[in-house]
C-alpha cells in the first residue's frame, strides 16, 4: 500500500504532524514563561500584603494600649470620685429621711 503512495504526501503528512507537536510544544513553553511571571508578581503582592498586615497589627496593638489606658483611667476616676460621691449621696438621703421623719413628728 505505501508503494501507491506518493512519498510527497507522507512527508507533508509527517511535517503536519511535526509542525503541530511543535506549534502546542511552543504554547505550552509561553503558558509557563506567563505562569512564571504572574508567579513572581503574586509574590511580590503577597510580600506587600504581609507587611501591610505587620503594620495593622501594630495599630492595632496601639489601639488596644490605649484603651487599656483609658479603661484605667475611668475605673480610677471612678473609684475617686464616684465611689465616694454615691456615700455622700446615701449619707445626704439617710440625713434627709431622719430630717423627714421628725418633721412629720412635728407637725403632728
Amino acid at each position: 500500500m505505501m508503494e501507491g503512495i506518493p512519498s510527497i504526501y507522507w512527508m507533508v503528512l509527517i511535517g503536519t504532524l511535526t509542525g503541530f507537536i511543535c506549534f502546542v510544544l511552543y504554547q505550552l513553553a509561553m503558558l509557563l514563561s506567563d505562569s512564571r511571571s504572574v508567579v513572581k508578581n503574586t509574590n511580590e503582592t503577597v510580600k506587600e500584603v504581609n507587611k501591610t498586615i505587620q503594620e495593622v497589627n501594630e495599630i492595632v496593638k496601639e489601639v488596644n494600649e490605649i484603651i487599656s489606658t483609658v479603661k484605667g483611667t475611668v475605673y480610677l476616676v471612678n473609684d475617686a470620685v464616684l465611689v465616694p460621691l454615691r456615700k455622700i449621696s446615701t449619707v445626704l438621703s439617710v440625713v434627709s429621711g431622719i430630717s423627714e421623719g421628725l418633721a412629720s413628728k412635728k407637725v403632728k
